[in-house]
């Protein structure tokens, strides 16, 4: 009876180890699913021309946004360290070099550019190509109004005057673009300025506008509501404005 009774106390005590082993194996693999359900929820949103001051508008209003993390991508990546953290991974490359594009965009959700200058339209085209190798889909340029002629007269004919040379590479980059077969948007904003105003007019393309200013902050705003939900202006081009009050 003594041996049975231990033989008992073994079985017993054999089964609750069991028990507790099985319970930890089940707690591991909830916590491991967790894991991998927040990580599945994390938008990874790359930055090109990240240096810029519209950029400097952006990065704060998505960090903002839960489970958004930025790659900035930019030449001299020292120039944004202050901004390294958890949520912020600094890129340094070339958007004229497809192969810095390529590496940076591994793992990536979104791609805004923010870019501009004369070879605007090359480096779009560049980022295109990229995003098409490493099967991204969602893309937001900033172009520039006026590219369509749809500033209201004698704005119109104004601007062609100052900036006529800018507008055939922001009209190329739009078209870059919109030729390509990715998820896009085109953001285009008139005469930037630093204002802090987050009020804005959209118009579509064939579309007058109704403002003769665009301020990057209102940029900031729309470019956050589209990254928190990427269904918003799909292959879109868009004009936006500060209507100026009488």
């Amino acid at each position: 009876m003594i041996i049975f009774g231990k033989i008992r106390i073994f079985l017993l005590t054999f089964l609750m180890f069991a028990s507790l082993n099985s319970m930890a194996e089940v707690n591991h693999q909830v916590l491991n699913e967790n894991k991998n359900k927040e990580n599945n929820n994390i938008t990874n949103v790359l930055i090109i021309g990240a240096n810029g001051r519209t950029s400097a508008q952006i990065i704060p209003r998505l960090l903002n946004l839960k489970n958004v993390h930025l790659r900035l991508f930019l030449r001299d990546s020292e120039r944004l360290n202050k901004l390294k953290s958890n949520r912020v991974e600094l890129f340094e490359g070339d958007a004229s070099n497809i192969n810095d594009l390529n590496r940076a965009m591994d793992g990536q959700n979104i791609v805004i550019s923010t870019m501009g200058g004369r070879d605007l339209d090359k480096k779009t085209e560049n980022i295109t190509k990229a995003m098409t190798n490493r099967k991204i889909d969602r893309l937001i340029v900033i172009s520039a109004g006026g590219i369509w002629d749809e500033l209201p007269e004698p704005f119109n004919t104004w601007d062609k005057v100052m900036v006529g040379a800018d507008r055939i590479v922001n009209r190329k980059t739009a078209e870059v673009v919109e030729s390509s077969n990715l998820n896009y948007t085109v953001l285009r904003p008139v005469w930037l300025n630093d204002k802090d105003i987050e009020n804005y007019t959209l118009t579509y393309k064939g579309e007058k506008y109704k403002g003769k200013s665009t301020s990057r902050a209102s940029i900031a705003n729309l470019i956050t509501k589209i990254v928190s939900d990427p269904t918003l202006f799909s292959r879109r081009d868009i004009g936006i404005s500060q209507v100026e009050k009488e």
